[in-house]
């Protein structure tokens, strides 16, 4: 019997396997063989041995022909493709090249960024003319440098703009092979639906009025810490945050419109033996660490601190137990002990989680688990207002200083399903001089029919906090932020829930992309997730490298992110220095330096920490490299070879034979090196002579770090 259910089984999937594309192709306007047709056009398809066809009808309206080729032996390499059923437009291509043991690549791309471009761009003028005309290049920040983000590829974004605007997640991406100038993937997102007219909007500074005025939009001011993993050390910070982190302002009524709806991103030891020969005595860190377990309470204790909070219902049995270090306070031990019931089946039916804080015999978390909850049938005993009182008893029963310290987030709730809610969530943040500071405070969850507290969670902790003094106001900090950041208008594409996935286009105002929503209270600065500066990325521009010899080259190397500086002038002729030169090879090699220790070191140009780098990694001697002195040509040769790892063969000075007429006259310790440079064509002969201790330009050092990055 069951060989016969298998056996129908197989059969009908044999069979809808073939008649699922010949039944979809009846509802389509494009058929599969179109729709083959459409990427043969493209693509030359005859090198796979193997292809296969689907066909999708995705939940947002696009009917879709997916087609898959590819190579059953090496390369390995595939081609898949997309294509609109109804339309034809092709809507993704995706080329792997494969896995070729023979293949081999430079350490630059052969094509530039611009070349790439073009290609991307006459790419999309083929496919989609009509749609690529109304989009505009989206200029990523930083260097394009390929192999820099270990890459071989280019990518371009084009958004659709319509009069201007920016049409949200209407775009033409394209990728490009540096090396081949092949493209190895295309996406096209489009809705061609009627826009809402832009007639009749409110003006901008309307909206910059708006973000300023109303309560629930605009900066706020708060205490945020910044915690170092590596280090283990923490900052806190008065800094300036978006008070809604995400917002939009209705462009013609000026009214704040429910974005719950829109795609914003479209978060005990055991003892061992002593063996001979070593010594036993505790180190300092073990004597410290031995101290602290010393001084924790006992489980048994944690049980009964649990206890004073929840009852543990008879039926539920401890289970498991942990002492630990907290990973972001360190010092501070935890016990987190868990409890477990299980039904007639022997399947876990509950659980009980519990965290006590080891030192301090706090409660600082427990979530608690019932299946019964959910199998019973629910009826809301609690609405939010009873469930807040529910709450406050608690905190105000447990934590009665604390709770005085506290201020309830106001969480935007869906009012129209509040009594179909069967928990009630609650977040309350601990106030600092009058200023929230989100990395303390308390999180209750409270069941709806039974009025219980099922989960809850305190972070808490005693530090010294930044004296506010001297912050930047907030109508002043919010007028730098209208000007460093600003906001913008777009149609912006939200779901409408009557309607279930049906949305339409809203002309919104929003702020516009930023590397940061975060800044210093007191002087502005944007800050990274780590509560550093966000740097500003330098667009670097020469005028006075046109049309000289050494142009591409040092193009190039600004294309690569290893020339920047917001100076006009390159000047190529100019000597460099050797500390110049050091810098330049460590950054053309991928090589940096960490920011702490740029901002450590007292040089004006940061060089230093590029010469310490650079003798750690064994490409300087000690006391090779004056910063300041200009770089002869027979030391610039051995950098380079030695950034190359090719030291241990330059070394063998003894095995060269003399290349250059003057090859008498090279230091002893560089003929080696000399000799690689110039026969990988890193370096040349001038009738003849190498001139060991003449000098270098800036420019002949540009053409000399791109010789060597092609012979990577």
């Amino acid at each position: 019997m069951r060989k016969r259910v298998f056996s129908t089984i197989i059969a009908l999937v044999f069979m809808l396997s073939i008649l699922s594309p010949v039944a979809a192709s009846a509802q389509t306007t494009i058929s599969q063989e179109k729709a083959i047709e459409i990427i043969k056009n493209l693509f030359d398809t005859s090198i796979y041995d193997q292809f296969n066809i689907n066909y999708n009808e995705t939940d947002y309206g696009k009917n879709v022909w997916e087609l898959n080729w590819s190579q059953s032996k090496e390369t390995y390499g595939s081609l898949s493709a997309s294509v609109d059923s109804n339309t034809g437009n092709i809507l993704s291509i995706y080329m792997y090249r494969g896995y070729d043991s023979g293949r081999t690549t430079s350490g630059i791309p052969k094509y530039t960024k611009n070349q790439a471009l073009e290609i991307a761009q006459n790419y999309a003028k083929k496919i989609q003319p009509s749609e690529f005309a109304k989009t505009k290049l989206t200029e990523s920040k930083g260097a394009v440098y390929p192999t820099k983000n270990y890459s071989e590829s280019y990518f371009f974004n084009f958004i659709r703009t319509e009069g201007n605007i920016p049409v949200e997640n209407n775009y033409i991406n394209v990728e490009v092979d540096g090396y081949t100038g092949d493209i190895l993937s295309y996406s096209f997102n489009w809705c061609w639906d009627p826009l809402p007219s832009a007639a009749n909007l409110i003006l901008p500074e309307d909206a910059e009025k708006i973000f300023k005025t109303n309560d629930k939009l605009g900066l706020k001011l708060v205490y945020k810490r910044y915690f170092d993993y590596s280090t283990k050390k923490e900052d806190i910070k008065l800094v300036y945050v978006l008070n809604s982190e995400r917002f939009l302002i209705d462009a013609v009524t000026g009214e704040i419109i429910d974005d719950r709806y829109y795609d914003f991103y479209g978060a005990g030891a055991g003892e061992k033996s002593a063996q001979a020969g070593y010594d036993t005595s505790l180190t300092p860190a073990e004597s410290k660490e031995v101290e602290i377990t010393k001084n924790c309470i006992s489980k048994d204790e944690a049980i009964n601190i649990v206890k004073n909070y929840i009852a543990i219902p008879s039926d539920y049995k401890q289970k498991t137990a942990n002492l630990y270090e907290i990973y972001d306070d360190p010092g501070q031990k935890i016990w987190n002990i868990s409890w477990q019931k299980t039904d007639d089946n022997g399947d876990i039916s509950g659980t009980i989680y519990a965290s006590v804080n080891a030192l301090t015999k706090e409660l600082l978390s427990f979530d608690i688990y019932d299946d019964s909850r959910w199998s019973q049938e629910f009826k809301q005993n609690y609405d939010r207002a009873a469930a807040q009182k529910k709450a406050e008893e608690f905190l105000q029963n447990f934590q009665p200083s604390r709770f005085k310290n506290v201020k309830l987030e106001d969480i935007d709730t869906n009012i129209d399903e509040s009594e179909k809610a069967r928990e009630h969530y609650f977040v309350y943040t601990r106030i600092v001089n009058g200023i929230p500071y989100n990395a303390n405070g308390f999180n209750l969850t409270v069941d709806s029919q039974s009025g219980q507290i099922v989960s809850y969670r305190m972070d808490w902790h005693e530090r010294v906090f930044p004296d506010p003094a001297g912050v930047i106001p907030k109508d002043k900090a919010q007028e730098q932020f209208l000007k460093k950041v600003g906001l913008e208008l777009v149609y912006a594409y939200l779901y409408n829930p009557k309607e279930g996935d049906a949305g339409n286009y809203k002309l919104v105002y929003k702020p516009k992309d930023a590397d940061s929503y975060t800044f210093d209270a007191f002087d502005f600065t944007p800050l990274d997730y780590s509560g550093k500066p966000v740097k500003e990325e330098v667009e670097t521009s020469f005028i006075d490298i046109k049309g000289h010899w050494a142009e591409k080259d040092i193009q190039l190397l600004i294309d690569l992110g290893v020339i920047k500086c917001s100076e006009d002038k390159f000047l190529p002729d100019k000597d460099i220095t050797e500390g110049e030169f050091v810098k330049f090879l460590l950054l053309a090699k991928n090589q940096n330096i960490p920011d702490d220790a740029l901002m450590k070191s007292s040089d004006a140009d940061d060089i230093q920490p590029y010469i310490d780098l650079a003798l750690k990694l064994g490409w300087i001697k000690p006391n090779e490299i004056d910063a300041k002195r200009l770089i002869s040509r027979e030391k610039a040769a051995a950098l380079v070879v030695r950034a190359m790892g090719l030291e241990k063969a330059a070394s063998l000075s003894d095995i060269y034979k003399d290349i250059a007429a003057d090859s008498t006259s090279i230091t002893a310790d560089y003929k080696g090196h000399v000799t690689l440079a110039l026969g990988l064509k890193l370096m040349s002969c001038e009738n003849g002579k190498f001139s060991p201790s003449g000098s270098v330009t800036r420019a002949e050092a540009a053409a000399i770090f791109v010789r060597m990055l092609r012979n990577q």
